[in-house]
């Protein structure tokens, strides 16, 4: 009775408001006062099957000055019908100066709203992985870097500035954050990733989530709709290359791969998801039922839409065989649960096809219906309804965010930077002692962004920064040392090649040969690691080692000068067996965004403690791959014929100029009931000569289970500042939530037994205490 009374009310509020409406003579769907749900169905109301098909097409306009009426009418007729009735989604070439973008947005825009039978305003597209992609977006640290830090609060502040940035130009949809996990170095996406756990990516998700879209359901002026991608398990594909297959447990996918996007849908309020190109179980995920409707929608209650990836609707045509033609390719896709299919205009698309599949009955026009109203309400939710056009800022202020946006760049560069290893206390360098630096490396003289980035975007190269910190005081000399790939080719292996790659490392042996220290700069480029999709735009590797002549060039500075740094700037993590044994000092800097240079000053020059830990394990090879750390049994209990199967490195590892001691780690309660929650606690004191930052750990291992378990799993983090000799007190709590599982039958359980509470500073190094869970 309770339930159908809420029902009937609700019936009577809708048609009060109806009769308000009409009595202004203003449809429903825009009166901003009215619940979002209703608005949407008497928009519905009004649409016929073609207006509802064109709102999950997406418009890509070709021509630049669309904001020339005349122009925009050739666009018009070019287009016909599909621009008459509006559209769902636009994307613009965001490297447009500001005002021409903003000036061909508001055009169209009002095209759409002013000239279209229901004045349907469109979303807009741009990428902003690690920063906007656009003329003027800040170019923060990747991804994987990001990760390093541990700092939520920092993520959420950059992902903040990211859509502040993006709303500027008029963008209201951003294609990220990438939600995969990095369980395959080979894979040339890694850069994309923030690491390969997915509690630590799940909650540096939350905070991008809530970066980009605010923390209210409405999305304010400032922010916009996040789309989590890509769903699912795209970062753990077969040979570790991109688009392909991915088969894993369904138990696996859920409790690792399906994590992140489970929190960042029920805990962030996700607007958007992109499904991912691969397939699961033999099943392409854009064209997967039980992953977009059952799981995504059904269990976890997602409310927004799915956008595709770049023709991967197509792809299940061409590339994946479970389909004929377009058609048959737009029913499946529609049916299992896709919303918009990108790219989307000019005919070569299927979800052309929609109309006639409806009209000959292959697809229900309410599955249609659904997928309108997810794109509708996200619209609703944006406000766009109200004010639909690209607000103006004073250039004042833009330039004052732009300077902040600056600075937070160079405070994620200098917390993400990872101290690998620091022998003798090689790091940080006395500029005091110091007469004459050596900076050896191509990526020490070229500014390497990463994928995904505003190349447009003048940054701090390293060497620049170092000459800059130097001041005078010390001089700066540089060498190339080694060139891996140029033009996006390997160099040709031709004999005045191999004669100039010669000349570059006696050019720089010689140059070491003759100053007080060296930081050489050695890993990759965009080049080598990238999404990877065609012959042409490889992006995968079939091993890990350092490219071209660089151990080389390593090895003949190491022989002539001791004190030498190693600084990694690279998208992946790499097998450095040689510099891990003989190089004293190493920093693994991943790509580090427009403030490199001041951040590399900062860190070696020790202005800067260095914090970050790693996020990725480091294999030593290949031939250890899956070597993520939450392993499950058996796995490390023996080594390999060629040696252990210990990593190089290990998650969660990362070495500070001051030290940390753990102690005093206890439980508020040593045995509790299944729901009770728990408290552990640890006192962390800096025993070194110097404030640092330490990032404490927790991780838990059920030790006896109905299905067998991984050997620990994180279960909490938190970065701390700590004084020289300051002690302080860090406490976690133990909830159902870190000590379930799925059990024999899929469902989430904790059972009874005896959990080892493991806390410190990596996922190697800990104290542990014993909880015991009763019935």
């Amino acid at each position: 009775m309770k339930h159908q009374h809420i029902i009937i009310s609700s019936l009577v509020f809708f048609i009060m408001l109806s009769v308000q409406a009409q009595k202004k003579n203003k449809p429903l769907y825009k009166d901003a006062n009215a619940p979002i749900e209703a608005r949407i169905q008497d928009l519905l109301s009004r649409m016929t099957v073609e207006d509802k098909a064109r709102q999950i097409d997406i418009y890509h306009p070709k021509a630049l000055k669309i904001s020339d009426r005349a122009v925009l009418n050739k666009e018009i007729e070019t287009m016909g019908d599909t621009l008459a009735k509006g559209i769902g989604f636009l994307q613009f070439e965001t490297q447009l100066p500001i005002d021409e973008y903003r000036a061909n947005f508001n055009a169209i825009q009002k095209y759409f709203i002013e000239e279209t039978d229901l004045g349907i305003p469109a979303i807009s597209n741009g990428e902003g992985c690690h920063g906007f992609v656009g003329a003027e977006g800040t170019v923060f640290p990747v991804p994987l870097s990001m990760g390093s830090t541990w700092d939520k609060d920092l993520v959420e502040d950059i992902y903040t500035a990211i859509g502040k940035e993006m709303r500027l130009y008029g963008i209201t949809h951003a294609a990220t954050p990438v939600l995969d996990l990095l369980r395959d170095p080979r894979y040339g996406r890694c850069d994309e990733l923030y690491g390969e756990d997915p509690f630590l990516v799940g909650e540096l998700g939350v905070s991008a989530i809530f970066g980009i879209q605010g923390h209210d359901k409405m999305i304010g002026s400032e922010h916009l709709i996040a789309t989590a991608k890509h769903f699912g398990a795209h970062g753990q594909p077969e040979g570790g290359t991109n688009l392909a297959p991915v088969n894993l447990s369904e138990r696996v996918l859920r409790e690792t791969h399906f994590y992140p996007f489970e929190r960042i849908v029920k805990d962030a309020n996700v607007r958007s998801v992109m499904a991912s190109y691969n397939e699961i179980d033999g099943v392409p995920s854009h064209g997967n039922p039980w992953l977009l409707n059952d799981v995504l929608r059904g269990e976890w209650g997602f409310t927004g839409y799915v956008i595709s990836d770049f023709d991967a609707v197509r792809r299940m045509i061409y590339r994946q065989h479970v389909v004929h033609d377009k058609k048959e390719a737009a029913q499946r896709s529609l049916t299992s649960g896709m919303d918009f299919e990108c790219p989307s205009d000019r005919g070569n698309y299927c979800f052309k096809y929609l109309p006639e599949l409806i009209k000959e009955g292959s697809v229900k026009e309410s599955v249609l219906d659904s997928a309108v109203a997810r794109v509708l309400r996200n619209k609703f939710m944006m406000g766009l309804f109200e004010q639909p056009y690209v607000r103006e800022i004073p250039k004042k202020e833009r330039l004052g965010f732009q300077e902040d946006h600056r600075k937070l760049a160079l405070k994620a560069a200098e917390e993400g930077m990872i101290l690998l290893k620091n022998d003798n206390n090689t790091l940080p360098l006395d500029k005091n002692k110091i007469k004459k630096l050596a900076v050896i490396g191509a990526n020490a003289d070229e500014v390497h962004y990463g994928t995904y980035s505003n190349v447009e975007k003048e940054g701090v190269s390293i060497l620049e920064g170092l000459k800059k910190y130097a001041n005078g005081q010390f001089e700066v000399q540089y060498a190339e040392g080694f060139q891996i790939y140029e033009n996006d080719t390997l160099l040709p292996d031709s004999e005045k090649t191999a004669e100039r790659a010669v000349e570059r490392i006696k050019e720089a042996v010689a140059l070491a040969k003759t100053c007080d220290a060296v930081i050489l700069v050695l890993g990759g480029n965009e080049f080598t690691c990238r999404e990877g999709w065609a012959e042409d735009h490889t992006g995968d590797r079939v091993d890990l080692n350092l490219l071209g002549g660089q151990d080389e060039l390593a090895k003949q500075i190491l022989e002539v000068n001791k004190n030498t740094s190693v600084l990694l700037i690279n998208g992946r993590p790499l097998a450095i067996n040689f510099i891990s044994e003989n190089a004293p000092a190493i920093v693994e800097g991943w790509y580090l965004g427009q403030e490199q240079g001041t951040a590399v000053a900062n860190i070696f020059f020790g202005e800067t403690n260095p914090s970050g830990k790693l996020t990725a394990t480091i294999p030593k090879s290949v031939g250890q791959i899956p070597v993520y750390y939450n392993h499950k049994p058996i796995v490390h209990e023996r080594s390999f014929v060629e040696g252990p199967y210990a990593p190089l490195y290990y998650f969660g590892f990362g070495l500070s100029y001051t030290t940390f001691e753990y102690a005093n780690l206890k439980l508020s309660k040593s045995e509790a009931s299944i729901g009770e929650p728990i408290t552990v606690s640890v006192d962390v004191t800096n025993t070194g000569d110097r404030k640092g930052n330490e990032i404490v750990q927790m991780y838990i291992r059920d030790k006896v289970s109905s299905v067998t378990r991984p050997m620990k799993e994180l279960k909490g983090f938190e970065r701390i500042s700590l004084e020289k000799g300051e002690t302080k007190t860090v406490a976690f709590t133990i909830d159902k939530e870190k000590l379930q599982f799925f059990d024999l039958a899929m469902n989430r359980v904790v059972e009874p037994g005896e959990f080892d509470i493991m806390v410190g500073p990596n996922s190697q190094d800990f104290n542990t205490v014993t909880l015991t869970i009763k019935k």
